[in-house]
């Protein structure tokens, strides 16, 4: 044993052994914590549960006790640090569930160099519900105002009805799909309108989840400035060929609708700026013309703004009408006038026109008027004025003319007579002259006197005072 201790080769062996171990300990040492120091842990909050697999053309998952977790991982710090919470996916698999209520397991997807240490919950108890439809017709309400004056017209909807699909506790809620449309200040029609649909509850509440087919539909909501309805009156102009006249020419409507101000319309109470110009028929028969309709002052739009008008044209007819009576027009009160010429008070006139026309014809379809406004008492030459049939036309070119009295038949005024003395009971005229004698005495008439019960009222007799007799109103 000495000698060995003693050997210097034996003494190199161990020294070299003994240093060989120290070293080996001295780098187990430093290695062994490494990993300790590299790895961390980290709480991630509220991840958000993502339902995997359901066929949702047939189910829908109507109810889950919780939509997130908690998750504790793993990793390198610098891994853990460096990821996103979106990175971490927690999974709930439904390809294999039907309807009815269950307790899922999750799963869950991690980034690459991360562990999980724990996840809270772990399993959710779900609800699932078999889809169903309904067919619910659609309403469009409108908000704001349209433009003062103006009006709105019925609204039209594209298509009118949608189909609304939902779990069934869920579409037992729906009472209507509504769309809503502005209409502040408008002053033009809407139309072709694209308006996204809302499933609604009876409280007005939007049905969340609601899936409707189509979810957009098509609106027309026709918006018109003020109007009024007047009566369509075609006027002529030109003329026809010689020995022609019109029969008969009637517009395909009566009455057309203006638009404007109400200003505007109040002014108007019938149109009578369309006209047919005659002299662009050059032959007798049948004709069908269209007349563009202007626009009167003041108006924005006119409907129809073309008419139609259809008639005939004929040869002419030529019929004398009698007894055609004179008929007197604006007496004032107090007034009485008479025609005093032509004695019969009736005029005969000629007329032309289609003999379809006037061979209807009769003396009380032609209006003779005179006019005696603001004519004073007295006799007078008024010019008569002649309203015949549409198409028919006045033969002569003289002015009718009558003869006319007016008379004022307002009471005349009375003038008061003077005050006449007072008499004595038995006295029935005053003398002339002072008289004597008894009470009983009769007296003479005097031979001057006209006391008498013929005495002429245009000569009173002589002491009654009765003022001069021109003063008298006659």
């Amino acid at each position: 044993m000495d000698k060995w201790i003693k050997n210097n080769t034996v003494v190199k062996i161990l020294a070299l052994a003994v240093s060989i171990l120290l070293w080996g300990m001295v780098h187990i040492e430093d290695v062994t914590p490494t990993p300790t120091k590299s790895m961390d842990t980290s709480i991630i909050e509220n991840v958000k549960i993502q339902p995997d697999g359901l066929d949702e053309s047939v189910y829908v998952l109507s109810a889950v006790d919780t939509d997130r977790v908690r998750m504790e991982v793993k990793g390198k710090r610098s891994a853990i640090t460096s990821i996103f919470n979106d990175d971490y996916k927690v999974i709930l698999d439904l390809s294999d569930v039907k309807e009815g209520t269950y307790t899922v397991p999750l799963s869950h997807q991690l980034p690459s160099g991360v562990e999980l240490v724990s996840m809270e919950p772990s399993k959710v108890t779900i609800t699932i519900e078999k889809r169903t439809n309904a067919t619910f017709p659609v309403s469009i309400v409108t908000t704001g105002v349209q433009a003062e004056g103006y009006g709105v017209g019925k609204t039209t909807i594209d298509p009118g009805t949608v189909k609304v699909t939902l779990p069934n506790s869920e579409l037992l809620t729906v009472v209507k799909v509504q769309g809503t449309i502005d209409l502040e200040g408008a002053k033009e029609s809407i139309s072709e309108k694209k308006v996204k649909l809302v499933a609604l509850d009876i409280k007005g509440q939007e049905v969340k989840n609601a899936t409707i087919e189509p979810s957009v539909v098509s609106v027309q909501i026709p918006i018109s400035a003020p109007f009024k309805t007047v009566g369509l009156d075609v006027q002529y102009t030109g003329s026809l060929p010689e020995g022609l006249v019109l029969s008969r020419a009637d517009p395909n409507v009566k009455e057309v609708k203006l638009y404007g101000p109400k200003d505007a319309l109040a002014a108007i109470d019938t149109y009578n700026v369309a006209s047919v110009d005659l002299s662009q028929i050059n032959k007798a028969g049948k004709f069908t013309l269209n007349v563009n309709l202007e626009l009167p002052s003041g108006i924005e739009k006119i409907e129809p703004s073309i008419v139609e008008v259809t008639g005939e044209v004929v040869s002419v007819g030529q019929i004398t009408i009698d007894n055609i009576p004179i008929e007197i027009e604006g007496m004032s009160d107090g007034t009485q006038a008479t025609v005093i010429k032509p004695a019969d008070k009736v005029v005969s006139l000629t007329l032309t026109g289609a003999s379809t026309l006037l061979n209807r014809l009769e003396a009380s379809d032609i209006k003779v008027v005179a006019k005696v406004e603001n004519l004073k008492a007295g006799t007078h030459e008024v010019t008569l004025q002649v309203t015949l049939p549409r198409f028919t036309t006045l033969v002569g070119e003289g002015t009718l003319k009558s003869t006319i009295e007016v008379k004022d038949t307002k009471a005349p005024t009375e003038i008061p007579e003077p005050d006449k003395p007072v008499l004595e009971e038995n006295d029935k005229n005053p003398p002339s002259d002072p008289v004597t004698g008894t009470p009983d005495t009769e007296v003479p008439p005097d031979s001057n006197s006209n006391v008498n019960s013929g005495t002429d009222p245009t000569n009173p007799p002589t002491g009654e005072p009765n003022g001069d007799a021109n003063n008298k109103t006659p």
